[in-house]
C-alpha cells in the first residue's frame, strides 16, 4: 500500500494485517524496482504521491510483463471523473475514494484477490 498520509496508512495496516501481510510505503518512487522483491498480490495506491503519482506508478508497474495481471486498487481522496478515467487508461484495476470504512475496504480487495 503506497499512501502519503501516516495516519490513514497506520489505520489501513491495522485493519488489513488481520487477514493479509502488508507493506506500507509513504513514497512510491523506488515501488517500481522493489515490486520484484515485495511480490505482491494486490498493490493499493493512492493517486496524490510525492513524486512520482500513482497513476505513473501503476504505467510503471503495468510496463513490467510480471506483473501486467496484478490487481491494483487505487484508494484516493479525489473524487474526480478525471482521476476516475485516468485510472482507467492506466491499467487500474479498482477505484474507491476517501473517506473509507474498513468493511469497504476489506469487501473490495477480497473481490480482486478472488
Amino acid at each position: 500500500m503506497v499512501d502519503d498520509e501516516p495516519d490513514f496508512l497506520a489505520i489501513a495496516r491495522n485493519w488489513l494485517s488481520r487477514r493479509y501481510e502488508v507493506t506500507t510505503l509513504m513514497d512510491g518512487s523506488d515501488l517500481p524496482e522493489q515490486i520484484d522483491a515485495l511480490e505482491p498480490d494486490l498493490l493499493v495506491l493512492d493517486i496524490r504521491l510525492p513524486g512520482a503519482d500513482g497513476l505513473e506508478l501503476c504505467r510503471q508497474i503495468r510496463s513490467n510483463r510480471r506483473f501486467d495481471r496484478l490487481p491494483i486498487l487505487f484508494l484516493t481522496a479525489s473524487h474526480s471523473d478525471i482521476d476516475f478515467f485516468r485510472n482507467i487508461e492506466v491499467g487500474g484495476t479498482a477505484f474507491l475514494t476517501k473517506p473509507i470504512t474498513r468493511r469497504t475496504l476489506l469487501s473490495k480487495i477480497q473481490e480482486l484477490l478472488s
